[in-house]
């Protein structure tokens, strides 16, 4: 059985046409670029992603073709809460508003006073990241678009509509909305009271690993992907991430330091202790929650450095001038909040800052702090999982993890042996082991794991005791900087700074 899986990024879409075994037959990749604008709004047009599917699903169709391979299904893993509001012919009514999109604000700070009531119901606190202010804002300030909408849909949605013609969105895409009961596993009637969304302007909710229809002529006639295939939801990018990197039981935590840092691990039940510090959203994984904390920068303030500062350089020359500053970067420090803070406070008006900068500072220093800065966040996410659950294993992912300083910087920030195992992505992976599940090709996704990862090339990095001191210094440091900066409040629309 081989199985198409269609990865919607930040920055790309990839398809990856892998056997239900693992092996990989071919894979393609369209970039893409969202517009960061004024006031902090960021968008994307629809039609890049589309552009994108149609052109992926061509080119692999293409190559199945001349080398013999059958295709029997296709699933879909994405990010999870970019808004594309459609009108009754299904087509875009503007740019998508992106996940990373800060215009609503102002409707989460109105909203704080709900904090208790919504995470009781989601699980999450109020926040702009988040779909549902969005759906708000546009009620708001676009009412001429509110009024035409039939659906309001995440990328993944507006994509499964295009190949198979039918509209529904899953658990995982559906409880980062701050719209679905996390309990009765429905749209939440006072939730949408609350941010003022009708339910018949949202898709019907289906559990991840279901199939949501199969390839209709019309795009089986544009694309070559064979008519009638089924069409699996694999859910969310990080849960998909999540179980690529093993997290299909208790007590296994993935680290995921790609566009952001996502931190995931998984539970059979909501925790009764649960407090307001970390998200319950739902797994990839019938049945199973997951627990997670999140950094809203990872690789895109890495990107924006090398961007910036290293024009020109190679990854490699980057990484090697990481390599040459010492542990703690010569005392440059950075708070690494560069689109604001999410878990465990939600604070939208933090933003970067680097700290302790001298003369003798050199620009190697002050990149090693944003990579220090960004694991010490993380290690904060860490503490606080381990309220709910025993952590026995760290897995890590994503970009970042492609430097070998990296992840030597997060091991000895974590205190904690942590391993890289396969590729630098799990995404697909784990897609193909929710869609592969889903087939019938194994018992369970946890078997599909067992299956599919017994031939991982893993990697393991162990702490070095000498540096655990000093970095947790710098960790206390750096969190009692942002108390100190951004430990203030909103009086009049304005921030009041504590220094």
């Amino acid at each position: 059985m081989n199985i198409l899986v269609m990865d919607v990024g930040t920055s790309s879409m990839r398809g990856v046409l892998l056997t239900h075994e693992g092996k990989e037959l071919v894979e393609k990749q369209h970039l893409y670029s969202v517009s960061y604008m004024e006031n902090s709004w960021v968008e994307q047009s629809p039609s890049d992603w589309e552009n994108a599917l149609y052109g992926i699903m061509k080119e692999v169709s293409a190559e199945s073709e001349k080398n013999g391979w059958k295709i029997d299904a296709v699933t879909m893993t994405s990010q999870r809460s970019s808004v594309i509001p459609v009108d009754k012919s299904m087509r875009p009514l503007c740019n998508a508003i992106m996940w990373q999109d800060k215009r609503t604000n102002g409707i989460c700070e109105a909203l704080n006073s709900k904090n208790e009531k919504v995470f009781s119901l989601c699980g999450s606190r109020v926040n702009p990241v988040f779909s549902a202010s969005k759906m708000t804002w546009i009620r708001e300030q676009r009412p001429e678009i509110y009024q035409k909408t039939y659906k309001f849909m995440v990328i993944p949605d507006y994509l499964n509509y295009l190949m198979t013609g039918n509209v529904c969105t899953d658990y995982t895409y559906g409880s980062r909305s701050l719209l679905m009961n996390l309990h009765t596993h429905e749209w939440d009637p006072q939730l949408l009271d609350i941010f003022r969304v009708e339910r018949k302007k949202l898709c019907d909710l289906v559990e991840p690993g279901s199939i949501c229809g199969t390839i209709t002529k019309e795009f089986s006639e544009l694309t070559g992907c064979p008519e009638g295939i089924p069409v699996i939801t694999a859910g969310g990018d990080q849960q998909c991430g999540a179980i690529g990197q093993g997290v299909v039981k208790k007590g296994v935590l993935s680290v995921t330091a790609g566009t952001g840092g996502f931190l995931i691990t998984a539970t059979d039940e909501v925790p009764e202790n649960l407090e307001q510090d970390v998200i319950c959203n739902f797994s990839s994984i019938k049945g199973q929650y997951i627990l997670e904390s999140s950094v809203l920068t990872c690789c895109s303030a890495f990107d924006w450095f090398r961007r910036e500062f290293y024009k020109g350089c190679s990854y490699d020359e980057v990484n090697a001038e990481v390599a040459s500053s010492p542990v703690g970067s010569n005392g440059c420090l950075c708070v690494p909040y560069f689109q604001g803070r999410s878990t465990p406070d939600w604070n939208n008006m933090a933003k970067g800052i680097f700290a302790n900068v001298t003369l003798g500072t050199s620009k190697a220093d002050m990149l090693r702090s944003l990579l220090e800065g960004i694991c010490y966040e993380i290690g904060n996410g860490i503490d606080t999982m381990r309220k709910y659950l025993n952590i026995s294993d760290i897995y890590v992912n994503g970009g970042l993890t492609n430097s070998a300083a990296f992840n030597q910087i997060q091991c000895n920030v974590y205190e904690s042996k942590i391993i890289r195992r396969g590729k630098a992505d799990a995404t697909a992976r784990g897609a193909l082991m929710v869609a592969a599940a889903a087939l019938g090709a194994y018992g369970s996704v946890e078997e599909a794991f067992k299956e599919i990862g017994q031939n991982d090339e893993v990697k393991v990095y162990l702490p070095q005791e000498e540096y655990a001191l000093q970095y947790e210094k710098c960790r206390a440091q750096m969190n009692r900087l942002y108390k100190k900066v951004w430990g203030g409040e909103l009086k009049n629309g304005e921030f009041e700074f504590r220094v």
